[in-house]
């Protein structure tokens, strides 16, 4: 069948989405930027369906009267609305029909629902209320530990999502093949141009029946897909787009547990925009702090001050004597802003905008435990903490399991920083009495690592210098992973549970095994964002899968799928889906593999690190890829190559909306010949991009010229004088002088 996509952006539910309905259909993808780029793709594909994972705008009607088109409704049957997610975690608990009176007088359960879902339904002319093809549900606490917006979208409910819109594919052919059967035609409109079940490009006949006219049963609205069961999270209504502001707290009024949803109702877009702090800021994080250590102090702090800081978190005083942390702020884009401000780290963020005072009271003072095993333990209640190790037993075998759970798997300088000191304290608990076995790199829930910090750098007053600080710091976590265990005889596992791409995926692949969960998404490739990459990639990647799929594997820049990994080598072993917790299965895996008697034939991995026999990683060999690899490196972050980086970075971060579809994506736009920029050799000549700012500037001064005598011709400028128009050398686009941008999320940031 061909499936096309229609996204606002192709995300981590779309990816996943794709590389499934990759294995037995033909699926294309086009960006959503306008009504008629829709259209022209659709006339171009001619799908047999379409289906829209994400997205923020409407389909034209035009599309879904010709074709039968779904849509990915992150939200049970009738549900409707763009914050589906967001009104869950608020405490809607669907009691209140009327939206504004739920906001107004706060009616929001501060237990919420028991289930949420997600609705794979026809796109019609109202909104979010086609005809419903498939619904799959899933059990939901809204005050759980770490559940976001970000965190659930990212896995119930994109799991939900695939579950249904497999079924929703299943039951439209099944449609299609008794309409065909029945009748040897289609239903309803037809697909234009009219087509014969004898051509290639749609398969089966039963395929060519397949069009808005199908019917759907009002069974698939009642009962959800995995366990045939009606809705269980009580009544569905149409609520509107939630705005940021509208999740505002008072802090002398709302609780940490009521702070705290509001927060994490908006992370990680739009966040919770609030004057905490003075002016409008966005708010992120939202953990709560335990509740028997504030009135510990011997200091009281009024609700809303900052009682401590750990690792660039703020925590805030709240009215029932809790905390909740603030992780991450954004600062509010105002109208003569070219774009989105960068997401930065809350402590540092608050200094820089002079908002505390830098070494005030209680600023300095901080909740960290005194003792350099607790600091690196596991906090026994409720707090915000990124980096914990766990150590384990098996027999007369010592495991490290270690965490680092950074928001959106990004790792900053003094992140990387810190996980070289937690590596080195991991390395100073082996012995010779108690020898350790094995180090577990465990990452994050929601991302193993996503690289460098982009935000962080984007902030920075030399985003070319903190480049440099940051993959100098990364490169330093994956040499201790590389070089300094190894030589202990201490082997390195990675357990990659969430997402990872570009310098998050080299970290795991510089392990000897690296294990993945079966739905996780990897992104190896650096060039999307206009860089040749680090953290040792040059060694792992070939040493692990040949320097030809190596080069493939760079150049691709698409996304891979566990199983896809595994097939190329960068992965060792996809765990088959857990009973229970991946957690729970990547222990029991790592726990056989160290357990002679007990391995299974997939837990056995006969040489660790095997694939390190044909490429030199001793301490030169190491030192000679570090060095090559920076010296790129160095070219992207200085030399006019850095053109690709820069620009790619600030509009990632600053969320500016593409011009277009790559065409790495869009296969139906790609016609002989055509490539995408990052696809091109070109794209690695320093030479091609300093001609290219040559062209551009020339042309820059040209228009300029244009201007310049169109306004002496209309006597705008007298007496010799430029009144208007002023001849000026290009300005180097920096991140504190962004291009004008419109977001991709408009939605969420315009007023």
């Amino acid at each position: 069948m061909k499936i096309l996509f229609f996204c606002t952006a192709h995300n981590s539910l779309s990816q996943r989405l794709y590389l499934v309905l990759s294995r037995q259909h033909s699926v294309t993808v086009e960006y959503a930027l306008t009504a008629q780029s829709m259209i022209e793709a659709a006339a171009l594909v001619q799908p047999d369906l379409i289906i829209c994972p994400f997205l923020t705008s409407l389909v034209p009607q035009q599309i879904y009267d010709e074709y039968l088109t779904l849509i990915v409704h992150p939200g049970p049957p009738g549900d409707a609305g763009p914050s589906a997610i967001d009104w869950l975690l608020m405490g809607d608990d669907g009691t209140e029909p009327d939206s504004e009176t739920l906001l107004a007088e706060n009616r929001f359960n501060p237990v919420g629902r028991s289930h949420w879902g997600v609705t794979v339904l026809q796109a019609t002319g109202e909104f979010d209320a086609g005809p419903v093809w498939a619904f799959d549900q899933f059990a939901v606490d809204i005050n759980g530990t770490g559940v976001t917006k970000s965190s659930l979208y990212r896995g119930p409910v994109t799991r939900a999502a695939i579950a249904a819109t497999l079924a929703a594919v299943e039951r439209i052919e099944a449609a299609a093949t008794l309409a065909f059967t029945a009748f040897g035609a289609p239903f309803g409109a037809p697909l234009s141009p009219p087509i014969t079940p004898t051509e290639e490009r749609h398969g089966s006949p039963a395929v060519v029946s397949i069009s808005p006219g199908l019917s759907s049963s009002g069974e698939f609205a009642e009962l959800s897909v995995t366990a045939s069961e009606p809705f269980l999270g009580g009544r569905t209504h149409h609520r509107p787009l939630l705005k940021a502001a509208q999740r505002d707290f008072d802090v002398k009024k709302h609780d940490a547990e009521a702070i705290s949803r509001r927060i994490r109702s908006a992370d990680s877009q739009p966040g919770c925009l609030s004057g905490l702090f003075g002016p409008n800021l966005y708010l992120y994080g939202g953990m709560i702090e335990d509740p028997t250590l504030l009135p510990s102090m011997s200091q009281f702090f009024p609700p809303g001050s900052v009682v401590a800081i750990r690792d660039e978190a703020v925590c805030i005083a709240t009215c029932d004597d809790k905390g909740v942390w603030i992780t991450h702020i954004r600062q509010v884009k105002s109208k003569t802003d070219p774009a989105l401000w960068p997401k930065v780290p809350a402590a540092s963020g608050l200094q820089q905008l002079g908002l505390v005072p830098s070494g005030s009271e209680p600023w300095d003072h901080s909740l960290l435990p005194l003792t350099l095993s607790d600091e690196w333990s596991r906090s026994g209640y409720d707090t915000f903490q990124e980096i914990w190790v766990d150590f384990a037993n098996v027999g007369d075998k010592h495991l490290a399991y270690l965490y680092f759970d950074f928001y959106n798997g990004a790792m900053s300088t003094k992140q990387c920083n810190r996980l070289v000191q937690c590596l080195e304290y991991i390395i100073s608990r082996s012995s010779e009495r108690l020898p350790l076995t094995a180090v577990v790199l465990m990452g994050g829930d929601s991302y193993f690592s996503n690289g460098i910090h982009l935000n962080v750098i984007e902030a920075a007053a030399n985003p070319a210098e903190e480049s440099w600080y940051n993959i100098n710091a990364i490169d330093d976590v994956v040499q201790k992973v590389l070089l300094d265990l190894p030589s202990r005889g201490i082997t390195t596992v990675a357990a990659i549970r969430g997402n990872a791409a570009a310098g998050g995926v080299a970290l795991a692949t510089a392990c000897d095994v690296v294990l993945a969960g079966p739905d996780v998404v990897l992104n190896p490739a650096y060039r999307a964002l206009g860089l040749y990459g680090s953290e040792f990639h040059s060694i792992s990647y070939p040493g692990r899968c040949g320097p030809y799929r190596a080069r493939t594997i760079l150049r691709s820049m698409t996304p891979l799928s566990a199983n896809d990994a595994c097939d190329m080598g960068l992965v060792d072993y996809v765990l088959p889906k857990p009973t229970e917790s991946l957690d729970t299965a990547i222990r029991a895996h790592v726990e056989g593999m160290f357990t002679p008697g007990k391995q299974s034939r997939e837990a056995a991995v006969s040489a660790f690190g095997s694939w390190k026999e044909s490429v030199d990683t001793s301490s030169a060999g190491l030192a000679q890829a570090r060095a090559m690899e920076l010296g790129q490196m160095s070219q992207d972050f200085w030399s006019p190559r850095s053109e690709r980086y820069h620009t790619r970075r600030r509009d990632f971060v600053r969320k500016s909306k593409p011009s277009s579809t790559p065409l790495r994506f869009a296969s139906h736009r790609r016609q002989k010949g055509m490539v995408d920029e990052e696809e091109r050799d070109e794209f690695d000549s320093i030479e091609w991009f300093q001609d290219r700012s040559r062209r551009n500037f020339k042309k820059d001064i040209s228009e300029k010229m244009i201007r310049l005598i169109t306004d002496f011709t209309k006597g705008d400028a007298k007496d010799g004088t430029m009144s208007r128009t002023k001849l000026a050398s290009p300005v180097r686009k920096t991140a504190t002088m962004p291009s004008p941008s419109t977001p991709v999320f408009s939605c969420y940031y315009n007023p």
